[in-house]
């Protein structure tokens, strides 16, 4: 039969495991401390406030402020800008290409009806013929 006896961490032997043996009980330990004790970018941000000045604070934020804020006018004029633009090109520029659209329409139609009144005021006979080109012409062309 088979005797089982627990054994506890602090008797594990450091040389039996090996930086590449998967298996370390160490390692999953270690992710969860690094889990616990990682800093946000906040709180190191947090940590200057002791080390700059109360002044070079105060200057770093009114110039940030001031940035956000010119920054901010600029978007709203842009936009602004934009639909202005827009809205005087729906409402002046489309109705003007939409009639020349439709006047060049009634010009291509104007010359197909001048091409076939042509065609039905000759004559038979002269459809027909055509001018003979320059040059020898066989019989039949």
């Amino acid at each position: 039969m088979v005797k089982l006896e627990e054994v506890g961490i602090d008797h594990v032997e450091e040389d039996e495991y090996t930086d590449t043996d998967s298996s370390s009980v160490y390692s999953s330990d270690e992710d969860e401390d690094d889990v616990d004790n990682i800093e946000s970018i906040m709180d190191r941000i947090w940590a200057l406030q002791d080390v700059i000045p109360p002044r070079t604070r105060k200057s770093i934020s009114d110039k940030c402020s001031s940035i956000y804020g010119w920054g901010k006018y600029g978007a709203k004029f842009l936009g602004n800008s934009a639909w202005v633009l827009t809205t005087s090109a729906l409402l002046l520029v489309l109705p003007l290409m939409i009639e020349l659209e439709h006047e060049q329409g009634l010009i291509e139609y104007e010359k197909m009806q001048q091409q076939g009144s042509q065609l039905l005021s000759q004559p038979s006979g002269q459809q027909q013929q055509k001018k003979p080109a320059s040059g020898i012409v066989p019989p039949g062309f």
